[in-house]
């Protein structure tokens, strides 16, 4: 039930963000589909967020903003950027840590294609924040080199609408750590890995 409730709100909420910052007075130009397939018949398709540039915050105020224990919930939203790094949409992120497991719900409306509503969940609690801490990285510090940290269980999709419809994606979540800033706002990239296949 509390997913259920969690997805539908991610996606009431998503909706209307998305309905709001993409007011339809004009055709988006669509950007030609960076897909490719994979052996099984399926399809392989990478999105990105440079951070912090594509982090939308007038939306969220505090709320992006992680707890320092990496509990409680949070909802983030990103310029959603295909692999060629041309803005096409906008993702929307909401995550619920508590003690025992992690939710994480995303949202990608790509206004020319479509939308995918997509969810995980995970035992322990292993946000990105804590992963950083755990290593050492406090707010203020810089990284040598990129550090890539991936999101060890993958998101299902549980809805999608226009070219998305009747396919079944997962998506895994990549964060490319070039430091972190004051405020604990991680800089770097994200890279959201989908692979979907057609529902049968």
């Amino acid at each position: 039930m509390k997913r259920l409730l969690q997805l539908g709100f991610i996606l009431g909420l998503g909706g209307t963000i998305a309905a709001a910052y993409f007011v339809p007075w004009f055709e988006y130009a669509r950007f030609p589909s960076a897909t490719s397939v994979v052996a099984n018949g399926g399809r392989v398709e990478q999105f990105l967020a440079h951070l912090p540039a594509d982090r939308i915050d007038s939306m969220t105020g505090s709320a992006s903003a992680a707890p320092a224990d990496g509990s409680g919930a949070r909802l983030q939203h990103f310029k959603l950027r295909d692999a060629q790094g041309n803005v096409i949409g906008l993702a929307a992120r909401h995550e619920l840590r508590t003690e025992d497991a992690d939710e994480t719900a995303w949202l990608l409306t790509i206004p020319s294609r479509g939308t995918i509503a997509l969810a995980a969940m995970s035992p322990g609690s292993s946000s990105i924040e804590s992963v950083l801490a755990a290593r050492g990285f406090t707010p203020g510090a810089s990284v040598d080199q990129p550090l890539s940290i991936d999101s060890g269980f993958p998101a299902t999709s549980v809805a999608a609408t226009g070219e998305f419809a009747d396919i079944e994606f997962e998506l895994v979540e990549t964060w490319t750590v070039t430091g972190i800033d004051d405020d604990g706002q991680i800089r770097g990239t994200l890279r959201l890995n989908t692979v979907g296949t057609r529902s049968t």
